[in-house]
């Protein structure tokens, strides 16, 4: 065989790659962020997760990105796993389109069509028309390929080795290993497919090899999803886990058929004259047959990713009501119960962030960084919630003290958020003064030591079982100091600049941080006011 068939190989491998990409992302760009909304939005029903798995993979031509977008959105909480299970079988039916177009072996007019989307694409003002040219100028090349590599590899024929060792892949195992190694590699079924046609149309490779190294195929395009999930949410890695669960169940099947009934004799009887088609058309069979037998069990694969992926993440159960049931109907006072100690729950998670917020001013620590941003998301998400839940929980039949009680409650939520806020703002100041080398001397850690200290005391005190009237003094009393104390400690900075003890800079920073703590105050006098 001569180095100029081997170079063209590989001159028909990088066209058909690139072609099927450039057609990929054409019609992704058509379609444009609807496909992603259409996902989100359309999956109520199992049916609908199918057809919308099926439809969008069709558009988009790629099965792994669809499961990836899945995978992305149980991670935000999105979708749930459930809803997931169906769009993943829909995709393994709408990934086998790319394999029917190959088959159509309609390369003679391949430079027609990649000419034609060059004239879209060059000339059009029209976005969605020069996208529209970048996918049929992506089909052009695909097929464009494909005959560079069917051209290239018709020498092989004549290599008895080269044959007998393609026959060997009747072995199913080691026809679904390569397989699975090749789109692994490739991290695409399609283009996978799309060479072994171009190998088959040679009739180098027998559709008894064909068959597992497909079967392989939609194992080893589990790859992108499995790589995606990683340092994602349990939940995120369970439905890649169904991604592989799916496929591997599925190819278990076939290769148990495989030893009852004739599979490739049947397939050859109802397909074309070319192996191409026949591949193709065993790989749409493969994967609705696949979704029909398995879709009566599809909450049972769900099911079965809890159990092999078992327990429940931290974040999770951070971003979640912990005492609020909204699926159990109560009366108000037992709601209003569930509310005072969800808002205890998120008092706690706010006292947390500001001490650490303070605790970063003298050591600066990212971990601890990046926990209080992670604390501050909860805080977000938990006064998002309970005001939602209190809102609605308004048209309970209530006296006028309840209804009173969940008033104040949802006015304390939103002030924790805030004291969130500048607990965050603090943590900031802490971060640029770590990056920029500034230095607070003694003296401003003493004063601000003495702030804390107040601050500390009243944060204990809002839901503290002291006489309400007491509380108030207390609280009034505190927050009167930290202001008179901030102000004083101005003054202070403001001599030490002049004195050129402190520069400029930690002066803007220290300002920034005394403000956060009168604020912080603030919030938390006028939470425990409402407190009871």
């Amino acid at each position: 065989m001569s180095i100029n068939y081997f170079v063209e190989l590989l001159g028909g491998l990088a066209l058909f790659l690139y072609g099927m990409e450039m057609m990929s992302n054409g019609l992704e760009l058509v379609a444009g962020d609807r496909l992603r909304v259409i996902i989100e939005k359309m999956t109520s029903s199992f049916f609908k997760s199918i057809l919308v798995g099926t439809i969008v993979t069709a558009i988009i031509q790629s099965s792994s990105a669809t499961t990836v977008m899945v995978v992305g959105f149980v991670n935000a909480g999105l979708m749930t796993i459930y809803q997931a299970v169906g769009i993943i079988m829909g995709a393994n039916i709408g990934t086998t389109i790319t394999g029917q177009l190959v088959a159509l072996n309609i390369s003679a007019i391949a430079p027609i069509i990649a000419f034609i989307g060059f004239v879209l694409n060059t000339f059009s003002k029209d976005k969605k028309k020069k996208y529209i040219g970048m996918a049929v100028i992506g089909l052009g090349f695909l097929f464009m390929g494909m005959e560079f590599m069917s051209e290239s590899m018709k020498p092989l024929r004549e290599y008895p080795g080269f044959v007998t060792m393609m026959t060997k892949f009747e072995n199913p195992i080691l026809g679904v290993l390569v397989g699975t190694a090749v789109t692994a590699i490739i991290q695409s079924s399609s283009a996978s497919l799309g060479i072994l046609q171009a190998i088959a149309n040679q009739g180098i490779i027998p559709l008894a090899s064909s068959m597992y190294i497909v079967f392989g195929f939609n194992i080893g395009t589990c790859i992108t999803s499995v790589l995606s999930s990683i340092g994602s949410s349990k939940n995120a890695r369970r439905t890649a886990l169904v991604h592989v669960l799916f496929n591997v169940i599925g190819t278990i099947i076939f290769i148990t058929l495989a030893y009852i009934v004739p599979i490739e004799d049947w397939i050859v009887h109802f397909s074309r004259d070319l192996p191409a088609a026949q591949i193709a058309n065993l790989h749409t069979i493969f994967n609705i047959t696949t979704t029909v037998l398995l879709f009566p069990f599809s909450r049972k694969l769900a099911d079965l990713s809890f159990k092999l992926i078992p327990g429940a993440d931290k974040e999770q159960a951070e971003m979640s009501l912990r005492y609020i049931n909204k699926a159990v109907k109560k009366e108000a006072p037992a709601v209003f119960t569930d509310v005072r100690a969800e808002v205890r729950r998120m008092l706690d998670i706010a006292t947390e962030n500001y001490d650490d917020a303070i605790d970063l001013l003298k050591n600066f620590d990212d971990e601890k960084y990046e926990t209080i941003f992670h604390r501050e998301k909860v805080i977000n998400f938990l006064n998002k919630e309970i005001s939602a839940f209190i809102i609605d929980s308004l048209g309970l039949s209530m006296n006028e003290e309840t209804s009173s009680n969940f008033a104040a409650y949802l006015r304390i939520s939103r002030d924790l958020e805030r004291i969130g806020d500048h607990s965050k703002s603090i943590a900031d100041v802490a971060k640029l003064k770590s990056e920029e080398n500034l230095i607070f001397t003694d003296k401003t850690y003493d004063e601000l030591e003495d702030l804390n200290e107040i601050v500390e005391k009243m944060f204990k005190t809002v839901f503290s079982e002291i006489d309400k009237a007491q509380k108030v003094t207390f609280m009034r009393a505190s927050n009167d100091k930290v202001q008179k104390e901030a102000s004083i400690s101005r003054n202070n900075h403001m001599i030490r600049m002049r004195e050129k003890i402190c520069n400029p800079e930690s002066g803007l920073l220290y300002e920034k941080t005394l403000t956060a703590i009168e604020r912080i105050s603030s919030y938390i006098s006028n939470a425990a006011k409402l407190a009871n």
